[in-house]
């Protein structure tokens, strides 16, 4: 069900302006400029004479010209942009009628994601028109509050149409981003206070042609100091004279501010008016319009119509805005409303009390609300949310419903207790959960007095939604019966299939899926909708169905671009699909999808799915080779800060599920086994077997990086029998595999066997090869590792022609023998080898020349060498015949640390022979560190965008932690190497530095500077970089011993004197210290 939106046409019509208003020359000249830019916004306080301006330029304008007065009242997005289309519609009858449709159909919570949408359409209609529009949107203070009115208009101006002029008035400047930048491009006109006050001719002409009064120059001047050109003071002392035909002598002394001065002569004007016309002024300033309508049926008066023209004629801040309405002057309207109040405050309670009911009774009860606020009529409030609150949050309206409900004491609540209900609901959508289940305990204690079963159930399903929200079955379990057992006693079972769903999620969340399926049936069976919470594909991707779960997700995902939802916690569709893609091996899908959730998250004000987002965020980044193990440890760490804060224990397993398989794939085993334990606590308590069993794979897998087999083994057997009750199969594969891989390293053949035909099996049923392509969640850090599995099961006939095709794939038929491991080599500073995650120790070379043997095959790594070439390298005082035997020595004991499982009489993998030749297999798999380094440098040095070049560099930076083969510093075999390195180490450093400069980042320049020199003292861009840091820093003195000390180095060093753009820096210093 949704609130329609009814048009006030009068809102649409631009105002008339009194015949005898002065023309303002330069105003009017800046005004006509207006269709030269996308925007132009008006800002100014109240009175300067903005909407008369506009309405001016509007009336005189030859091209297509549209009004929308904006009231408080439109403050959300749809009736906002309804008002706009129904505004163009006025010319242009076509214009919006599928986005007015796809509005009518908008009757949920608005993500941003829609508001991008609807923006889009929005601008492809304008475009649709095919001729110049000006749009003018007056006193748009009165909705500036608007998180997504604000956020449309942003979205909208990124994309202006070109035949669009966007014109907006204010009484204050708004804060949009894409301001400043508009502003810079020439794309903004302002028009600002400072325009729209009179200068002291436009006063004179203004006075002296206000209904011919007579008024002095003196006294003219007199007015215009006192005023500043304030053109609702001017008028106002005008009227007086007018009036009275006498100049107020005390104008000139009165010592209050401007608003004050017009509270006075306000005040002045008002007394001077008969009684009956103040008693009219009064009555009628409660109005935001006047109808002859409003005055017969709420003031009884019946020649109503007469009464306002006369108001107008008489210039009383009254003006005609419609074909028989009428409105006040905002700041007289608030003079006279205080006024009444003050006067007689019972019979402005009273005309409050029969308007409301007036517009009650046409069935217009949110502007009923607004007269029941106004004078804090507690329990007429709390009357219509009893009735139309529900509607309020269905349309996602819950800023506005939070705010009426504010206005309600806690006694009426109590009466009107299905508020507590609505107050729980909004506090659940904003993740404060028990604050959300003190207002539902409320509600059912009320209920229960009341034996009101249907509020109690509701009450009961808001509370086992928090516990849904946070994945507690437990809990949620006994609620959910609870709810169920007492809807069941309603002769009418309203949205008892709803209870069925989330009892059917429920068990989803404790691993029991087969009871989940019926529950689910049972709903279908009354036409229950699973698609709601996404619920089918949660059950999938508990029972490790992933691609059906994907497929319903993305399905949804496109759906839920033409819906409107309220927050969903964890079940979001970008949450989901982030973890699927995790799961699946997509690291850069994931990571987008998370970025979605977290953005999703803020701008639907739900703490709880901007944290899931993190954790989904630190699952993703750890499978992006761009991307440091200390940014997922933030974003985990994030993830658990926020959940602390939202008291939610349950909501910490999984970000400690991530952090245990971090810290386990990085050598901190205690740490990994401390939080895996305590993510577990978590999952027990709340019954979750499913992430149980997760937390435990991710256990066992800290204890294989670790050579822990016998742990490891203990933990994924417990990993594989909770999979078993969930029926997950994509589990039990992962426990197949990872069982496969120990037995194999203990050499259990039987075992090995059983649980690599499992593991293979599972992997062909469920079309999950991309596990041998791509690093997954759970899967090998190292994809090398599976390489001698399936060797070895292609030996024993374990689903043979499987196995081989996957070998044909990877491109290693007829290979019979592989190491499993990829070599991290480190060159960079300390020379380090890694086979996998295991260090190669230096008594593991066993001889020194093994180690420089192969330090000359890395750094000759494009091809391969010559024996009697590597004897000249290595050997070179020696005879063929001792070089040879050395050699042999070398490379054996060489081989024997590359690979130390390698069996006897099998040809090495890593190092091998052509001919007479030898060198690293081009096959094989290493991860060099300076083949990486290079690469982000040259990344870096190559990028355009300064923030995606800073992180480039950075990254490769960070691998450069000393100069290449630092230990081979006399060879010069390596020499050339090391020198081409360290030249795109300080064309690196020097880039980052002056990205630095730019950002104004002058410490991390400094530091980078700092670092080229002492490579290469002579690198005169960093003392130039060095000098300007000092500058802006002012810390001239520093600069100038920058400048001294390049002189010398570049005087001892080369003979020569600084480059031109150092001499110039240098006198722009000195220059500015004189000054």
């Amino acid at each position: 069900m949704e609130i329609p939106i009814s048009i006030i046409q009068t809102k649409l019509l631009v105002p008339n302006v009194k015949e005898n208003w002065i023309h303002r020359s330069k105003l009017t000249k800046k005004m006509k400029s207006i269709p030269k830019f996308p925007l132009t916004i008006l800002h100014s306080g109240a009175g300067y004479g903005k909407s008369t301006a506009l309405a001016l330029f509007a009336k005189g304008i030859k091209m297509n010209c549209y009004w929308y007065s904006i009231s408080p009242s439109d403050d959300e997005i749809l009736p906002f942009l309804t008002y706009m289309i129904t505004a163009m519609k006025h010319k242009e009858p076509e214009f919006g009628k599928s986005l007015l449709q796809y509005i009518n159909g908008m009757d949920r919570f608005i993500h941003d994601d829609e508001l991008g949408l609807l923006c889009s359409l929005f601008i492809n209609e304008i475009l649709s028109v095919n001729k110049e529009i000006i749009l003018i949107l007056d006193d748009f203070h009165q909705i500036e509050h608007s998180h997504t009115i604000n956020v449309w208009i942003e979205k909208l101006l990124e994309h202006l149409p070109e035949n669009l002029h966007l014109v907006i008035s204010s009484r204050s400047r708004p804060k949009w981003k894409r301001l400043i930048k508009m502003k810079a491009s020439g794309q903004l006109l302002e028009i600002t206070e400072r325009d729209l006050i009179l200068t002291f001719e436009e006063t004179e002409l203004l006075l002296t042609n206000f209904d011919e009064i007579e008024i002095n120059r003196e006294a003219i001047k007199q007015i215009y100091r006192r005023t500043e050109g304030w053109i609702i003071a001017i008028t106002m002392i005008a009227q007086q004279i007018m009036d009275y035909e006498e100049f107020p002598q005390t104008i000139d002394q009165f010592p209050l501010p401007l608003y004050d001065l017009f509270q006075y002569l306000a005040m002045e004007v008002f007394l001077k008016q008969s009684p009956p016309v103040q008693q009219l002024l009064l009555q009628t300033s409660i109005f935001d319009e006047l109808t002859p309508e409003i005055c017969k049926n709420i003031l009884d008066l019946e020649n109503s119509l007469t009464m306002l023209k006369n108001l107008a004629e008489r210039n009383l801040f009254i003006h005609k805005i419609g074909e028989d309405q009428y409105r006040y002057h905002a700041l007289f309207k608030e003079f006279l409303e205080k006024q009444f109040q003050k006067k007689d405050p019972e019979a402005y309670e009273e005309l409050h009390k029969k308007s409301a009911r007036f517009f009650e009774g046409r069935g217009l009860w949110e502007i009923a609300l607004i007269y029941y606020e106004k004078i804090g009529f507690s329990k007429a409030v709390a009357t219509i949310l009893h009735h139309y609150g529900t509607l309020m949050l269905e349309n996602g309206k819950l800023e506005s419903l939070d705010e009426k409900l504010a206005c309600v004491t806690a006694t009426d609540q109590d009466n009107y207790y299905q508020l507590w209900f609505l107050k729980g609901e909004i506090l659940r959508y904003r993740s404060l959960y028990k604050e959300a289940e003190e207002c539902y305990n409320k509600t059912i204690y009320f209920a229960h007095l009341k034996q009101d079963l249907l509020s109690k159930s509701n009450a009961l399903e808001g509370k086992a939604r928090i516990y849904l929200d946070t994945t507690q079955p437990h809990i949620a379990e006994r609620l959910l019966s609870e709810a169920i057992a007492t809807r069941e006693k309603l002769s009418k079972k309203e949205n008892i299939a709803r209870l069925y769903r989330l009892q059917a999620e429920n068990l989803i969340n404790s691993g029991k899926t087969t009871k989940a399926e019926k529950w689910i049936k049972r709903g279908k069976a009354l036409n229950l909708s699973i698609e709601n919470g996404n619920l089918q594909a949660r059950l999938y991707l508990r029972t490790g169905r992933l691609l059906e779960a994907k497929k319903i997700l993305n399905k949804n995902k496109i759906n839920e671009q033409h819906k409107l939802l309220l927050p969903q916690s964890h079940r979001e569709t970008e949450l989901l699909l982030s973890l699927i893609e995790v799961l699946t091996g997509n690291g850069t899908e994931a990571k987008q999808l998370a970025q979605a959730g977290i953005q999703h998250g803020i701008s639907i004000q739900s703490p709880y799915v901007e944290a899931c987002g993190w954790i989904r965020l630190g699952h993703s980044v750890q499978l992006v080779d761009e991307y440091d193990s200390l940014l997922a440890k933030n974003c985990y760490e994030t993830a658990l800060q926020m959940m602390d804060k939202l008291r939610v224990a349950r909501g910490k397993a999984e970000p400690l599920m991530g952090l245990c398989l971090l810290y386990g794939a990085n050598g901190q085993y205690e740490r990994a086994i401390e939080v895996g334990e305590q993510g577990l606590i978590e999952t027990e308590k709340a019954k979750d077997i499913w992430l149980s069993a997760l937390i435990t794979l991710s256990i066992g897998l800290a204890s294989v990086y670790h050579f822990y087999y016998d742990k490891a083994l203990v933990s994924i057997h417990k990993a594989e029998e909770y999979f078993d009750q969930c029926n997950d199969i994509f589990g039990k594969m992962y426990c197949s595999l990872w069982k496969a891989y120990i037995y194999h390293e203990m050499s259990h053949e039987e075992q090995f066997e059983k649980n690599m035909d499992l593991f293979l099996k599972l992997v062909q049923l469920n079309h999950n090869e991309y596990i041998f392509y791509k690093r997954t969640m759970f899967g090998p850090q190292d994809l090398q590792m599976f390489i001698p599995l399936l060797i070895e099961g292609q030996k024993r006939n374990i689903n043979r022609h499987f196995t081989t095709k996957i070998l044909r794939d990877m491109g290693l038929v007829g290979l019979q023998t592989h190491p499993g491991f990829t070599l991290q080599i480190q060159t960079l500073g300390q020379f380090r080898v890694y086979l996998g995650k295991k260090e190669i120790k230096n008594r593991d070379w066993l001889r020194g020349k093994a180690k420089e043997l192969f330090q000359l095959f890395i750094t000759k790594r494009n091809h391969f060498l010559q024996k009697e070439e590597i004897f000249q390298l290595l050997w070179p005082d020696q005879d063929e015949k001792s070089a040879g035997r050395d050699f042999k020595v070398a490379l054996n004991a060489l081989n024997n640390a590359l690979e130390p499982k390698r069996k006897a009489r099998v040809a090495p993998f890593f190092i091998i022979r052509e001919g007479t030749a030898y060198g690293l297999n081009p096959n094989a798999s290493f991860e060099l560190d300076a083949v990486i380094f290079e690469q982000w440098i040259l990344t870096g040095l190559e990028e355009k965008d300064d923030e995606k070049a800073r992180r480039f560099l950075q990254r490769g930076l960070h691998y450069y932690k000393g100069d290449y083969l630092i230990e081979r510093r006399f060879n010069d075999w390596c020499l050339i190497e090391r020198e081409r390195l360290l030249v795109y180490f300080l064309r690196g450093a020097e880039k980052l530095a002056q990205l630095s400069v730019r950002s104004e980042d002058y410490d991390i320049a400094i530091f980078w500077c700092e670092k080229i020199l002492e490579k290469d003292k002579t690198w005169e861009e960093a003392y130039r970089l060095l000098m300007f840091c000092y500058y802006r820093k002012n810390n001239r003195s520093q600069a100038i011993k920058w400048y001294k000390k390049c002189c010398d180095i570049l005087e001892v060093e080369l003979g020569v004197t600084p480059l031109e753009p150092i001499e110039r820096m240098y006198e722009m210093i000195i220059g500015s210290s004189r000054r």
